[in-house]
């Protein structure tokens, strides 16, 4: 096995970390042949065994992480004239591609959703202040396309209520950037009355700890995902996802590219490629209506 890595090494020119993590899964797949089987002269046949079993325990794309360690297991083999053939060239498992983004809202529909949001009537007491702090999730999303990853991340410093701006910090597990977005008019009054009063107030009712710097309070017992699926089924939609998104497919109708990528802390450009194709395919059908 260290004649492998050190082939690695020199080939690929691989991390540590990388040559660790591939010797592992070398071991791993050793492990799973019979008694009967030579890993190094395994066949074909036996190896897409090796990967229905995977199939079944491990995710597609981790799966063909370990294929691609397999493979060039296999060409070491090739490389030192201990095997002729390879049982495993270029070999891949199809990743079903993913689904463009459609039913996007306008802005009018948009705008309803909070209305009719804010116009639900709460008991007093510790409801009446979930609702107001619920409102104020929702309208980040609407107008500031937040995802839940950078909503649960918010501070109490990263609202500036002087210049009307909320700065978003990085959601490593949606992998979004941080960037600095403006707040419209009434959410700036509306930001006021919950940092100064209703946040005030959930702090005391919480069993949270009370130095907690999070803009929205969660107690011990309550996870983040429980408040956004509690509005999600009060607006009777999908997805809050499917908000964040016509908020973007908007912003691209409004401003560049490179504009909307930072509005929407996408790392890359590529990420706006699904919103771009499914804009095409509105056109083309429009387009389609006037062409006999």
């Amino acid at each position: 096995m260290k004649e492998f890595i050190h082939y690695l090494r020199d080939q690929y020119h691989s991390t540590e970390k990388t040559l660790i993590e591939k010797e592992k899964q070398i071991v791993l797949w050793k492990k799973l042949c019979s008694r009967k089987q030579n890993f190094d002269r395994i066949t074909t046949q036996e190896l897409l065994k090796i990967i229905e079993l995977q199939q079944k325990k491990y995710q597609l794309n981790t799966i063909n992480t370990q294929i691609r360690s397999i493979e060039q297991y296999f060409e070491y083999l090739q490389f030192t004239g201990k095997r002729k053939d390879h049982p495993l060239k270029n070999f891949r498992i199809k990743t079903p591609k993913k689904a463009l983004i459609t039913g996007f809202l306008s802005e009018e529909e948009l705008r309803d959703i909070e209305k009719n949001f804010k116009e639900r009537k709460y008991k007093r007491g510790q409801f009446d202040l979930f609702g107001k702090r619920n409102q104020i999730i929702l309208g980040l999303i609407i107008y500031q396309g937040l995802n839940t990853g950078s909503l649960r991340e918010l501070k109490v410093r990263d609202i500036d209520l002087e210049k009307g701006m909320i700065r978003v910090p990085e959601a490593t597990e949606n992998r979004v950037k941080e960037r600095i977005l403006p707040l419209e008019a009434p959410q700036i009054l509306e930001l006021y009355k919950y940092i100064t009063e209703t946040r005030t107030e959930l702090l005391q009712i919480s069993k949270t700890v009370k130095e907690t710097e999070k803009l929205f309070i969660t107690s011990e017992n309550t996870r983040f995902s429980s408040i956004t699926k509690q509005i999600r089924k009060q607006i009777n939609i999908q997805s809050l996802q499917q908000i964040r998104n016509s908020r973007i497919n908007l912003w691209l109708k409004q401003y560049n590219l490179r504009e909307v990528q930072y509005k929407a802390g996408f790392r890359y450009l590529r990420s706006l490629e699904y919103f771009n194709q499914t804009e095409l395919e509105n056109l083309k059908q429009e387009l389609e209506k006037y062409v006999s």
